[in-house]
């Protein structure tokens, strides 16, 4: 994803599919270069387990271990990723 993002990030959107399931998860990905990630896996675990409260709960719980890598590596904002974790 580095190499890809490097080469083609100023023409094209790169975003990230698959295996994308927690908030390391998406800190990888947005520090390899992602401007985006797709996580429909999580968000189907969170409905299919609470209903209608699934997709919220699913994405308070991101947010928060985001947040928690974020605040581990001393980044105040999703732009410093890349220059703390690879």
């Amino acid at each position: 994803l580095t190499r890809i993002a490097k080469k083609y990030g100023k023409d094209i959107k790169v975003m990230m599919d698959s295996g994308i399931r927690s908030g390391p998860d998406i800190a990888r990905s947005l520090a390899s270069g992602a401007e985006f990630t797709f996580m429909g896996r999580s968000f189907m675990y969170g409905v299919s387990a609470l209903g209608k409260r699934g997709g919220d709960h699913t994405i308070s719980l991101l947010q928060t271990q985001l947040q928690q890598v974020m605040e581990q590596l001393g980044c105040t904002k999703v732009s410093d990723l890349p220059n703390h974790l690879i």
